[in-house]
């Protein structure tokens, strides 16, 4: 008599309970599938759609076929497609995030590396500015070299020819001033002119006669 009337009170316990573990067992479903849309929502969210669209649209077909197997009142297998799915989308999140850091780290080398060029490029056309400016300089300093030399050139032949209009009155003068003294000399010779004086005494005395002799040197042409 006692076992029946404790046969009857886990029969009547079992009955009480099967309701209330279906509720829960309905209700973990709804929440798994709860929990699965919003980490779907969340690796949208982030990017996946963009960084990870393999791994979305999977997350995403799975918890289409959780919401499906809820409607289908498939509690087990709604629960399980939930959690895939939940699952999926975590791995989705991760991949997107992933992907953006890496390529928001490829951008940020790549602005680096244009900046860095810029700069070198700056730097060429800068020390390009300045070999143009020292080859101008040069070439202006050049021509003020060629032009002072044509001046000293200029001058040098001035000089020239005022030396040899010089040099040239200098042989004139010369040329006239020989002209002048150069007559030929005359050879004087000197010749002696014995010139004999006769005096005669008168003839009241003829006995005395005196001779005198004169001799005359001359210079003749």
């Amino acid at each position: 008599m006692f076992n029946q009337i404790l046969q009857g009170a886990a029969i009547s316990a079992l009955l009480v309970a099967t309701p209330a573990l279906a509720q829960s067992r309905i209700d973990r479903a709804r929440t798994a599938v709860t929990e699965a849309t919003a980490k779907v929502d969340a690796a949208q969210t982030a990017g996946a759609s963009t960084y990870a669209p393999e791994a979305l649209a999977r997350a995403q077909e799975s918890l289409r076929v959780a919401q499906d197997q809820l409607a289908r009142d498939h509690r087990d297998s709604t629960i399980n497609e939930a959690h895939r799915a939940s699952g999926l989308a975590d791995q989705a999140l991760a991949e997107a995030v992933r992907n953006k850091t890496a390529q928001a780290s490829s951008e940020r080398e790549r602005a680096v590396a244009a900046e860095a060029a810029a700069n070198s490029a700056a730097a060429d056309a800068a020390a390009e500015r300045e070999q143009r400016a020292a080859a101008e300089a040069s070439a202006a300093q050049a021509q003020n070299q060629a032009a002072m030399a044509n001046q000293q050139a200029a001058a040098a032949q001035q000089e020239a020819a005022a030396a040899q209009a010089q040099a040239l009155a200098a042989k004139e003068l010369s040329t006239t001033v020989t002209t002048t003294t150069s007559a030929p000399v005359r050879s004087y010779s000197s010749k002696k002119t014995v010139v004999k004086r006769t005096t005669k005494k008168p003839a009241t005395a003829p006995a005395a006669r005196t001779t005198t002799t004169t001799t005359v040197e001359t210079k003749g042409n």
